[in-house]
């Protein structure tokens, strides 16, 4: 899964850097100040950049009435909803080449920044739509996102989106 050169980032951490050594589960790399760090391979994911821009297109649902209710008054606008899909032939053109680690990698970096990029810009609702299938992304998701301690998830609504998101909301 990792190889030497390949960039990663600490799931729990702000430490990023490319690999310089592999050995047995351990992950040995280096920051951009030349510190070398040791890591098992559970703890790491791979570094991949995103073009904002290319979702930025991507449909802003406005609604009339607010979907959760605050107490404080600065909040009393209308919500913003973002969906995101993750099915991999909208995030990546050569998917096809992709073993399945690849492709759930790359759909929880997509998750994972997309759930960063909607907290620094106060975003109230998020959704993930994961699609139907072995269930493996949704398990994935879920894990990714019990990682968040100022936020809450549930199945999206039935009706909309058929059993196939995942609906969170910042508190």
């Amino acid at each position: 899964m990792f190889k030497i050169g390949t960039k990663v980032k600490v799931i729990d951490d702000q430490i990023a850097g490319k690999i310089t050594k592999l050995k047995g589960d351990f992950v040995y790399f280096n920051d951009d100040f030349g510190f070398e760090y040791e890591y098992h391979i559970d703890e790491l994911i791979k570094d991949i950049d995103i073009d904002y821009d290319e979702y930025r297109d991507e449909e802003i649902k406005e609604f009339s009435k607010p979907k959760f209710k605050t107490f404080r008054k600065s909040h009393r606008h209308p919500y913003l909803t973002r969906e995101i899909d993750l099915h991999i032939e909208n995030l990546v053109d050569n998917w096809r080449d992709m073993d399945n680690a690849e492709i759930i990698q790359t759909q929880l970096d997509v998750a994972r920044n997309e759930i960063e990029r909607a907290m620094f810009e106060s975003q109230v609702r998020l959704i993930l739509i994961h699609g139907y299938g072995k269930g493996v992304l949704k398990k994935e998701l879920t894990e990714l996102l019990y990682r968040y301690t100022n936020l809450e998830f549930y199945d999206a609504s039935f009706k909309e989106y058929h059993g196939d998101a995942i609906e969170v909301k910042y508190t």
